[in-house]
């Protein structure tokens, strides 16, 4: 139905019989009653539009609901093919006219691609088209549509909000799994990041600044697990003071450009991952995706306000997210040029853990494009998020060479809370943890080979059987890390030195204290390169060690802490183990788990999995105590880190495998 001054009831699809009755005690609106199977009430509201502007109230199972409330009627979709909008401004003042065209996705025509953020969906206007149908436009489509009217005056787009019938579940489902390739295939990749303001003026000129920079070529981006944290601590990496001194406002903009909503969403990475030209517009300026790039590279490089930021903050969450979000376009680009099938899926929830997603489940659903061959749930919206993630556990665990998954399932706060199975990933938590890009950086391989994959106990669906190797029961639990407060620094410090006795045995001091400078770092310097003892650059990391445990011992007040914040290895336990725990087993073993670790906890290394994993024996029901073979189930409580444990050493012992239920 068109924008016009009355309707009669037939527009509605509810046949010519149906008489509407006017409501006298209204003044200002005009309400009809209508049969009630009718199920709908007109109302006739003022717009700021010259034309009055019908509205509708329906009941949500009412006939047509999604025809009237989206106000249009979409072209039928093939599963294999995809609607596009060409939009075409007759005048400088006339408003865009829209229409649909289905197009097949194996062969399509050129067009662009729009990502954006879904971050506000209220409506402020409506596209026309040619038939006399609109749709709705959020501020955000609305302030789009108007900069590519100034470009040009004719344009094809593929935007997921106008181009998918948001109110057809089905219609969506078979869609989701195709947004990979209507990326990859289109001409281009328009990231809109809404209008400009001050801020995103000055960062875009920061960045064709370098783009016109020939003399300088920034370092590329950092790969660090745990840049988070890093964020205090990190110094200047290039020598070129004035224009370091020159360059500081733009990357503070360029800095502060990344608290846009967008840079945080979780779909946004498979749109910019699969994308081949992409381009970054904010307002009227834009900048190609390597350039942008290199914007970010230098925030790392070269910018040394960051410790001003809490971490928090809008512009470090969106740091964080862009910069992983980069790293796994480069790992996808590579693998499709050697003719792989995509990005390892646990990589992708990994990252995910950081993003936001209206619906959580999307945090599984926007990675099918880029992702593995695995049997994953193609996205679904009929059933609950628990289940989506339960079942995706279920297609990763029991279908690959990989229990790497499991390194992530304990990941997020509140996770305590959680109705989801241990073994599976409840990504409505949040967690910045980076487990798997730990291993990657260092080389772990503590399960080696996985021989027998896990199933699903047949006895319960919620659990998981599997084969393990036991380490040793923690004993011995020390305070938790915090670098930045002086006296937990010297209690966790202190608690970590009176182990020697239990874990040295034989060992001299200086053999000693290599395990311990090595262990705390978990064998990675601050770029997350392997430094371990005998490496090069180990003399010097064992000096500033040194420096450090003096330091700590000697120091108890909190102002005094600026003096060694300059320290390598305070920085590099500052990214690597703050809120973590040093612990001990009752064999010697000496290890470095997350917060939840307990005394009682029990370290094992799983075939097929990375790092060790910390597991906590249930206790017994009164019914289970009473059974001949009472069942033991176990809780995945979270990865670790075990000194002599992390290359394998594990499987070369003559301790059998056992089977477990993971609960």
């Amino acid at each position: 139905m068109s924008r016009g001054t009355s309707s009669s009831v037939s527009d509605l699809g509810l046949g010519p019989s149906y008489t509407p009755t006017p409501q006298n005690n209204c003044t200002n609106r005009h309400h009809y009653i209508l049969p009630k199977e009718a199920k709908i009430i007109l109302a006739l509201a003022p717009t700021n539009h010259s034309s009055p502007l019908f509205r509708f109230w329906l009941r949500p199972d009412g006939p047509a609901f999604s025809q009237i409330i989206m106000n249009i009627a979409y072209p039928p979709l093939s599963r294999d093919d995809i609607r596009i909008l060409d939009v075409s401004i007759n005048g400088e003042d006339s408003e865009p006219i829209c229409n649909f065209r289905v197009v097949p996705l194996e062969n399509p025509p050129d067009y662009t691609a729009v990502s954006y953020c879904w971050d506000n969906s209220t409506d402020i206007a409506r596209i026309k088209f040619q038939n006399g149908d609109s749709l709705p436009l959020s501020q955000t489509l609305l302030d789009l549509f108007n900069s590519l009217k100034e470009r040009t005056s004719k344009f094809t787009v593929w935007i997921d909000a106008i181009c998918i019938n948001q109110e057809d579940t089905t219609e969506k489902e078979f869609q989701v799994p195709l947004m990979g390739k209507i990326y990859s295939r289109s001409k281009e990749v328009l990231v809109w990041l809404g209008n400009s303001d001050d801020i995103t003026k000055n960062a875009f000129r920061f960045m064709k600044q370098e783009e016109n920079d020939v003399e300088t070529r920034l370092e590329p981006l950092v790969r660090s697990s745990s840049f988070y944290d890093k964020f205090r601590s990190l110094y200047r990496k290039v020598s070129q003071p004035s224009r370091q001194e020159n360059d500081e406002y733009g990357l503070e903009s360029m800095l502060l450009l990344l608290q846009r909503p967008w840079f945080q969403r979780v779909w946004v990475i498979q749109e910019v991952v699969a994308g081949g030209n992409i381009q970054v517009i904010c307002g009227e300026d834009c900048v190609d995706l390597s350039h942008f790039s290199d914007g970010v590279s230098a925030i790392w490089n070269s910018f040394t306000g960051l410790g001003r930021y809490e971490d928090d903050h809008p512009a470090i969450l969106g740091f964080w997210c862009v910069t992983r979000m980069l790293g796994i376009r480069e790992e996808y680009q590579n693998k499709v040029n050697q003719g792989e099938s995509g990005v390892c899926y646990e990589t992708l929830l990994q990252a995910a853990y950081h993003c936001q997603a209206t619906r959580t489940c999307d945090k599984v659903f926007a990675f099918h494009g880029i992702a593995d061959s695995r049997p994953v749930p193609k996205a679904n919206y009929r059933i609950t998020e628990e289940q989506v993630f339960v079942e995706t556990a279920e297609a990763l665990l029991c279908n690959g060479d990989s229990l790497d998954l499991l390194a992530l399932s304990w990941m997020g706060y509140m996770r305590q809370h959680s109705s989801i199975p241990t073994w599976a990933p409840d990504l409505r938590c949040h967690a910045y943890d980076e487990p798997l890009v730990l291993c990657d950086s260092a080389g772990w391989d503590a399960g080696g080979r996985l021989n027998t994959p896990p199933k699903i106990d047949a006895e319960s669906p919620r659990r998981l059987r599997l084969q393990v190797k036991q380490l040793d029961t923690i004993d011995v639990i020390c305070p938790p890390f915090a670098s930045w407060v002086v006296e937990k620094q010297r209690a966790a410090v202190k608690s970590i030195l009176a182990l020697r006795s239990r874990l040295a045995g034989n060992l001299s001091r200086e053999a000693w204290m290599d395990r311990l400078a090595e262990s705390l770092i978990m064998g990675l310097d601050i770029d997350d390169s392997p430094l371990r003892v005998g490496m090069p650059g180990w003399d010097e990391h064992r000096r500033q060690f040194n420096e450090w445990l003096q330091w700590v011992q000697s120091n108890s007040r909190q102002k005094n802490l600026h003096k060694i914040e300059s320290n390598m290895h305070h920085r590099i336990i500052r990214t690597r183990i703050d809120t973590m725990k040093a612990f001990a087993s009752s064999r010697g073993f000496f290890g470095i788990g997350p917060e939840p670790t307990m005394e009682g906890d029990v370290v094992y290394a799983v075939p097929g999995c990375r790092v060790p994993l910390v597991l906590r024996p249930d206790p017994l029901t009164a019914d289970e105590e009473m059974r001949s073979l009472p069942v033991q189930t176990w809780t995945l409580v979270s990865w670790c880190y075990v000194d002599g444990s992390m290359f394998g050493e594990a499987m070369d012992q003559e301790r059998p495998f056992e089977e477990i239920l993971l609960r």
